[in-house]
This record gives structure tokens, C-alpha cells and sequence, in this order.
């Protein structure tokens, strides 16, 4: 059982980095600039990739403490903060080196993903949204959580 969900879950994981990928391969200057947000602070289109960039990471790391017995992030964690703070952290790196940090994040959370043993999967903690959610569910939203941003890539660069 554990093999087809790890299966299933790195497929998906294929499948949204892949059409991510697509979308943002051979933008423009202009076009990584594109304002795509703006509740809050304003965000470019660079700024998402930034984001998703550093988010995989977070939540692997935030796996590999539940899988340890970890409860997770802390009850007042403030995610919009952190997000901010990430973005703002990473604003001197360019999509190149990006995508490069995307690939290596995509290795350790794939290595991470073989590792589990069937008992893993739902152990649970609290994300940074502050649900609490199994293991199986982060996995699962790291792929979803790249839709969602690719669809304001999608919306920026084409409004």
C-alpha cells in the first residue's frame, strides 16, 4: 500500500512541476516583472517563484520533523509574515538560480517520499496555515500548492 501511495503522490508531484515548468520557461524580464498580486504586499510574477520555490522546502523540512514525532510549526505561527520575509529574503536571486534550488528541493522531498514507511503517512502536525495535517496531506498539498500559483502566474501574464 505504501509503494502505490508514493507512487501516486510523486506523480502528481511530476505532473504540477512539469506544467509549472512549461509555463515559466523562456519568460521575458518584462513578464517575470508582471505584477501578479497585490493583497498586502505587492508581488511579481518572480515573487511566486520565489515563494514556491522556498515552500517545497518548508514543508519537507516540516515533514521530516512530524515523520520524527515533531508537532509541527507553532501555534502562532504567522504565515503571510513568513511568506513576506521569504520573498523578500530571496529578492537578489534570479529564476536561473530558482529553478536550480527547485531541482535540489525536489530531490530531498522525492528521497523523503521513499523513505516513509506505511505507519508515516498519517502521522500528523501542524502546517503553517495551522490545520493540522497527516503527512500524506502535506504531500499532497506541495502539488496543489503549485497549481494554485501557477494559476496567477497564468492570470498575471495574461491580464
Amino acid at each position: 500500500m505504501a509503494d502505490s501511495r508514493k507512487e501516486a503522490i510523486k506523480e502528481k508531484l511530476a505532473s504540477t512541476r512539469k506544467e509549472f515548468l512549461n509555463t515559466i520557461s523562456g519568460l521575458t524580464d518584462e513578464q517575470w516583472a508582471t505584477r501578479a498580486y497585490s493583497e498586502g504586499s505587492e508581488w511579481q510574477v518572480i515573487d511566486i517563484l520565489r515563494h514556491v520555490a522556498d515552500s517545497e522546502k518548508g514543508m519537507t523540512a516540516l515533514m521530516v520533523q512530524i515523520k520524527g514525532g515533531g508537532e509541527g510549526v507553532p501555534a502562532d505561527f504567522d504565515l503571510a509574515r513568513w511568506n513576506q520575509r521569504v520573498v523578500d529574503k530571496l529578492s537578489e536571486k534570479g529564476p536561473k538560480e530558482l529553478l536550480e534550488g527547485m531541482g535540489a528541493n525536489r530531490v530531498v522531498l522525492l528521497d523523503f517520499i521513499d523513505s516513509l514507511e506505511e505507519t508515516d503517512w498519517d502521522k500528523k502536525g501542524r502546517h503553517a496555515s495551522l490545520k493540522i495535517m497527516s503527512i500524506e496531506e502535506i504531500c499532497n498539498l506541495i502539488a496543489d500548492h503549485e497549481t494554485l500559483h501557477l494559476a496567477g502566474v497564468r492570470e498575471a501574464l495574461n491580464s
